[in-house]
């Protein structure tokens, strides 16, 4: 099943293409395009959409149309946003669209934005207290959650199209004087910090284009080993000096900067600012970028429910949101028969919640990973994965503790190439969590279960029930002795031959009922 979704923004026309799995409703993406059209350029000035805009979006769309049809999509959502929601000609607009291409627009209201977005970055973040924003071309949504629950919500004129519009010169430029007043205007119509209760683990989250352009301008000038994106990390001081750097060039000079997206050169340093003022307005120090927002909430809600986004409830709406998110996000740490063990390592320090946490993916994604010997293949798929909650060195050491699970020395290969961005506490992480990814994959593969049957400090006494009726215990026995290596304890295990103990129950109880005859 494929599903196209059509983001119809102030700035930028967007298609993208998904992919679902039909089993669990979770999807790919496998083409995304991007027109610069400046829908929303007039409406500073007029209120309306200007005619040669509407044209170049409706061809825009009509290409979109063609590029859906070569790719057999049936089903197809076009969701329209702020120059949309405030346009006075827009009825007209979204008339003429249905009629000379057949899409239906549905305009999200500004509260309708923020939640989608917020859907999409937040299932795939998972961050517990956050602010997250989606900064568009004509307006700023913000969602304020405190354990998962949306406590507020705002959308405000602050898109990086208006607020260039509105500041810079006629060449796209901006002179100090702009840029404070630019920010003394954003400063002034965000929420001021005591309207969310602000703790010292809430963190920010940037779903939209400036954000992921900042993000990849920031990594392609430091030389970063990572071509992604999301969950990357940005700091107040990296903002600010980005900011500084831009806010004097015209937008053909940013253009011209390597790693710079030339689609965003004219509304950059407007959103840089707006990102600046933020983490000022909320003291916070650091930014989480995400990859996904606005179009995959849509997309999230639409296959849990199509009604949904037909409707404008926004109860119904929140009550879909907390339930994905907690489905999504609240789940357990999962370790495949391995759970006493796990258990027993943190509750005497051996292993930290964290180590645990990348272990439990670890676990899931070993098991999906495509059966072959080629072990560096495997490392990159795992790298190319996105894993919420965790940062970009955590994922180097979930991708390279299942190569270690599986291959010693390509994986101490894989961590010379990675050295600089590893820290000497990673290495430890990677050596027991690929050791007891061994032994998870043993257990899973042998259909067996541990159960911790005593413990004291520094040895332990286990038992692993498995239905097979020929072990590989020699390989156990191996394994074992690597966990008792590489955490410094003493293991001793006894097999259990499972159907045997049911064998020796029911005898018991044929005993036990034939004595009473």
């Amino acid at each position: 099943m494929k599903i196209s979704v059509i983001d119809i923004g102030s700035n930028t026309i967007k298609l993208v293409n998904y992919d679902i799995v039909n089993d669990n409703n979770s999807f790919t993406t496998f083409q995304q395009e991007s027109n610069k059209v400046r829908l929303g350029e007039a409406l500073t000035h007029t209120a309306e959409l200007g005619e040669s805009a509407m044209e170049k979006a409706i061809d825009v769309l009509l290409l979109y149309r063609d590029i859906i049809k070569l790719e057999s999509i049936k089903d197809v959502i076009c969701i329209g946003t702020s120059a949309l929601r405030e346009a006075q000609n827009s009825a007209y607009f979204v008339d003429q669209v249905n009629r000379r291409t057949g899409y239906k627009i549905r305009i999200l209201s500004g509260p309708e934005e923020a939640y989608y977005s917020y859907l999409g970055a937040a299932m795939s973040t998972c961050l517990t207290n956050a602010i997250y924003f989606d900064l568009g071309g004509g307006s700023l949504e913000l969602v304020y959650t405190e354990d998962f629950k949306i406590k507020k919500v705002n959308s405000l004129p602050l898109g990086t199209l208006r607020l260039s519009e509105t500041f810079a010169k006629k060449d796209g430029s901006f002179s100090k004087k702009d840029i404070d007043d630019m920010i003394q205007k954003i400063e002034n119509t965000l929420p001021s910090r005591k309207n969310y209760t602000i703790g010292i683990d809430t963190e920010l989250v940037g779903v939209g284009g400036t954000s992921r352009a900042l993000a990849r301008y920031h990594q392609e000038s430091a030389n970063y080993p990572f071509q992604k994106v999301h969950n990357y990390r940005l700091t107040l001081k990296d903002i600010e000096s980005i900011g500084k750097k831009l806010d004097s060039m015209k937008p053909d000079e940013i253009s011209s900067l390597h790693g710079m997206d030339t689609t965003r050169a004219e509304t950059i340093v407007s959103g840089t600012y707006v990102i600046y003022a933020i983490m000022r307005q909320y003291n916070l120090t650091e930014l989480v970028v995400s990859d996904f927002g606005l179009r995959e909430g849509v997309l999230i809600s639409y296959l849990q429910n199509p009604n949904i986004i037909e409707k404008n409830n926004i109860e119904s709406l929140e009550r879909q949101i907390s339930q994905l998110i907690s489905n999504r996000c609240k789940s357990e740490n999962r370790y495949f028969g391995l759970d006493s063990i796990i258990k027993h390592l943190i509750s005497c320090g051996l292993l930290k919640e964290r180590e645990a946490q990348i272990l439990s993916f670890a676990l899931t994604a070993s098991l999906k990973l495509p059966f072959t010997n080629k072990v560096n293949n495997q490392f990159y798929l795992t790298l190319d994965e996105e894993y919420p909650n965790l940062t970009h060195r955590e994922q180097l050491v979930l991708a390279l503790s299942i190569a270690y699970s599986k291959k010693m020395k390509v994986a101490e290969s894989l961590i010379h190439t990675y050295s600089a961005f590893l820290k000497p506490q990673n290495l430890k992480s990677i050596h027991k969590i690929g050791i007891l990814l061994k032994l998870g994959y043993l257990i899973v593969k042998t259909k067996s279960q541990t159960a911790l049957r005593s413990s004291e400090k520094g040895r332990m006494i286990v038992d692993v029930v498995s239905p097979l009726k020929s072990y590989p215990s020699i390989l156990l026995e191996q394994t074992f002795d690597k966990v008792e290596d590489t955490f410094d304890l003493s293991i001793e295990h006894r097999l259990i031959n499972n159907n045997s103990r049911q064998k020796d129950e029911h005898d018991r109880r044929m005993i036990t009922i034939g004595s009473k005859l």
